[in-house]
């Protein structure tokens, strides 16, 4: 089965829906304020990045070394 008409749907619903935000009775959402996940972010980010680099160069193959006679 053909999923593409109901996913070309669903996208032109989308941009439906954030065309109209800017419409003179558009309802008004507040900022969200920073709070604690948005401060944990990066630190998570470096985090992650520093144990996916660990593991890559735990498994990466050693160079071979080549000695010419």
């Amino acid at each position: 089965m053909d999923y593409s008409l109901m996913m070309a749907c669903t996208v032109v619903a989308l941009i439906n829906n954030d065309s109209r935000s800017a419409l003179p009775d558009a309802p008004v959402v507040a900022a969200r304020p920073a709070g604690r996940t948005r401060r944990m972010l990066p630190r998570l980010q470096r985090w992650l990045a520093g144990v996916l680099h660990q593991a890559a160069r735990a498994i990466e193959p050693q160079p071979q070394t080549v000695t010419e006679p």
